[in-house]
Parts: C-alpha cells; structure tokens; sequence
C-alpha cells in the first residue's frame, strides 16, 4: 500500500481543458495546474486544523469519514459517494488498496500509510510530503507525471 492518502481525499476532477489532462482509455486524469489544483484541495480536506499539517489524528479520521454507516468499514459504494472524482476512478483507487477483495477498508488497514508519507519522521505531514505523496499514486495507478501535457 504506498499511496492511501489519496484513497480518501477523493482528489480526481474532471472536466479541466485538454492542456491540462492525460488520457487513459476513457478515464482523464489531470496535470500540471489542474493537479496542483487537487492537490491543495486534498490537501485542505485532511488539514482540519488548518496549521499547514496532516497529524495522525486528521489522516485517520477521513476513512471515518467516509464510512456512512458507521460500520468502521468504507465500502467501495461508500468510498465512491465520498469521492470527488468520477467511479471508475474512484473504484481503481480503492481496489488498489483492497487488496484481498473484502469490499471493506477500515483505518487499521491503512494505518501504515502515514509513514510512508511522513518523509522526514516527525509526525507531520507537510504539503510537499503530500504532494510527493500524490503524484506517486498517480504513478502507480496510471503512469501519470505532474508536467502538463502537450
């Protein structure tokens, strides 16, 4: 799991002009100024306290968030309502991190992920760690950079 921040912060618009996405089979995924755009956002959307931080705290509450039913577990149909972005992108987001197919992601099963994107270990995560943070799961997801296209 090297990416779940950006599972939860639902962080893909579409819609931005044709400078500014990657095509991928149907699916546009934004670039450059469209990226930074959701990048922020997301960012925003962790940063409850708005001290220019993810804490822990903030990180784990957006699955909480997001899981409706209050179960403790956000289901695919949960994580695609909660999402800004589109269900097809949405459902390859969390598929790659449901692993073994359960249809269910509670906060324990992505409680590691804060490490990976805290870089520099000190309990906080800074918009540049989270930017790194994103573009990788872009990457991984669907071979995206953060240059514009064209």
């Amino acid at each position: 799991m090297n990416s779940f921040i950006a599972l939860l912060a639902a962080c893909f618009v579409f819609g931005a002009d044709a400078s500014t996405t990657a095509s991928h089979g149907n699916i546009h995924i934004p670039t450059g100024a469209a990226l930074d755009k959701i990048i922020d956002g997301s960012f925003k959307n962790f940063d409850n306290d708005h001290d220019n931080f993810i804490e822990r705290y903030e990180f784990d509450t957006l699955i909480i968030v997001a899981d409706s039913d209050n179960n403790g577990c956000m289901t695919i149909t949960e994580y695609e309502n909660f999402s800004a972005g589109g269900t097809e992108v949405a459902s390859r987001i969390y598929k790659h991190f449901d692993v073994h197919n359960t249809n269910c992601l509670k906060v324990s099963d992505v409680a590691s992920e804060f490490a990976v994107m805290d870089t520099d270990k000190n309990q906080k995560v800074t918009k540049d760690e989270f930017r790194q943070y994103y573009i990788n799961l872009l990457n991984v997801l669907f071979a995206v950079t953060d240059k514009p296209v064209g």
